[in-house]
């Protein structure tokens, strides 16, 4: 059941209308039909109480494609804020970023969200001016009210960008409805994570509140950065998504359609989208358009759709969306100077991801566990020694080859699965009349391979064609 929240959404999208599947079951772009509030909007009360904690830094992780912008931006719309995105990368410099936020701001947007907000803003008032660049211009206190008044917007906005800092933020996010969010922040170079959250002390001496969004494993990179904003970050974790509310996504949407379809089908949708609600919509997509279904029907209609049918559009969209994982699959598993290497210790790692329960990091002990799990003989299991060397080897590696798809934590001693997609996409490369299991995929793995020393792949069971 669809929370209070989607509902009314839901009422206001059957007035609008929406009657496009696209529109419905959204890959790009933010969803409002199939929006699910998980674990009965838990993570929503959760991010609206960390930003009514004024001064501080709000941190919103998870693993990739798990819905951190859709619940964010929703939230920031049921509170009337808009938000000034900032996307981080190595190249960015501390300087710059403030300078990229700022040029984001849509004063006319503002003054419709204020007018929304029904709140005054007393220091315009003094300066005898509506919002715009000059009334920042002179709330900066870098020019008298008088000079201000004699530029145009266009030479204000120039002056205001022309060297700014976190101070000239200031005024905007305490007094308007914005907020600043970075995303991506640990891709900053650390020198610049050090400079910036120095800097963010302005923020936080002034109450104004700052949203984070980023993997869970970088995280704690904002304590390292700062020793100050210990005690003042409030994060904010999301898991993958449980089957239940997975499901949630494909029956509102299909509902929606005045479509019926069994519930069957749309568990088992849920059941292979290794937790990411992005799969869920594309696989319930694909449904629909391979059977000709291109809008909402006038009435009820009932579709039969077996589990097959969810099968065959869940390898669809395997090929169709995450094809490029390909080409990284095969070159990730066979690792660097593939014939220098005595053990084949990149593939053994990547096969220890296929074992239940499915998990997108693994700690270097359950990686040993799961390796012992493997029908390996004695001179086929890699010592520490390849370990360490094939962990400390994956960054450089990857980065040479142009992909990022692992990532090994040696402060954690853990390794990430950065793409979760690309768990689906093992899985679901190959077609298939029934979900795979472990055994299937590491046959596959292991042929793909070409590794004959392994005397079980003789014995696994072939896997029927579909």
């Amino acid at each position: 059941m669809a929370s209070t929240g989607s509902s009314a959404l839901l009422s206001i999208a059957k007035l609008m209308p929406i009657d496009r599947v696209f529109d419905v079951f959204k890959v790009q772009g933010q969803p409002t039909i199939t929006y699910v509030s998980r674990q009965n909007g838990y993570f929503e009360a959760k991010l609206s109480q960390a930003l009514n904690s004024r001064g501080s830094v709000c941190v919103l992780t998870g693993p990739s494609k798990t819905g951190k912008t859709s619940l964010y931006s929703r939230i920031l719309a049921e509170r009337s804020i808009e938000a000034l995105r900032v996307r981080c990368d190595g190249s960015l410099r501390a300087s710059e970023l403030w300078k990229k936020a700022l040029e984001q701001v849509n004063f006319t947007r503002v003054a419709e969200l204020q007018s929304d907000r029904t709140r005054e803003i007393s220091v315009g008032a003094k300066l005898g001016a509506t919002l715009g660049w000059k009334w920042l211009a002179g709330m900066l206190g870098e020019v008298s009210a008088e000079g201000v008044a004699s530029w145009t917007e266009a030479e204000a906005r120039q002056r205001v960008l022309s060297d700014p800092g976190p101070e000239h933020l200031v005024p905007l996010l305490k007094q308007l409805p914005l907020l600043l969010v970075l995303e991506d922040f640990h891709y900053l170079d650390p020198k610049e994570q050090t400079t910036v959250f120095q800097q963010w002390k302005t923020f936080v001496d002034e109450e104004v509140s700052v949203l984070v969004v980023g993997t869970t494993h970088h995280a704690a990179d904002l304590a390292h950065a700062n020793k100050d904003l210990v005690g003042r970050v409030f994060q904010i974790d999301l898991t993958t998504w449980s089957d239940n509310d997975l499901s949630k996504i494909a029956s509102e949407g299909f509902k929606y359609l005045n479509l019926d379809v069994a519930a069957e089908t749309s568990k088992a949708i849920a059941a292979e989208s290794v937790g990411l609600p992005i799969i869920t919509q594309a696989v319930c997509l694909s449904l629909l358009l391979e059977a000709g279904i291109t809008e909402a029907r006038p009435q009820i209609t009932r579709v039969d759709w077996k589990r097959r049918d969810a099968y065959d559009a869940l390898h669809r969209v395997a090929l169709e969306r995450f094809q490029a994982f390909e080409s990284n699959y095969d070159r990730l598993i066979r690792g660097p100077r593939k014939r220098a290497r005595k053990f084949d210790t990149y593939e053994l790692i990547l096969s220890t991801f296929t074992l239940d329960p499915l998990v997108f990091s693994l700690k270097r002990e359950e990686i040993i566990e799961r390796l012992k799990k493997l029908p390996l003989h004695g001179d086929q299991v890699p010592p520490d020694g390849s370990l360490n060397s094939t962990f400390g080897a994956l960054g450089s590696f990857q980065q040479r080859l142009g992909i990022e798809i692992l990532e090994w934590s040696a402060r954690d001693q853990r390794l990430y699965i950065l793409e979760p997609a690309f768990l689906f996409y093992l899985r679901w490369r190959k077609p298939r009349a029934q979900a795979p299991s472990t055994t299937d995929l590491l046959g596959e793995l292991i042929v793909k391979l070409g590794l004959k020393n392994f005397d079980f792949v003789r014995k696994l069971p072939r896997q029927a064609d579909s």
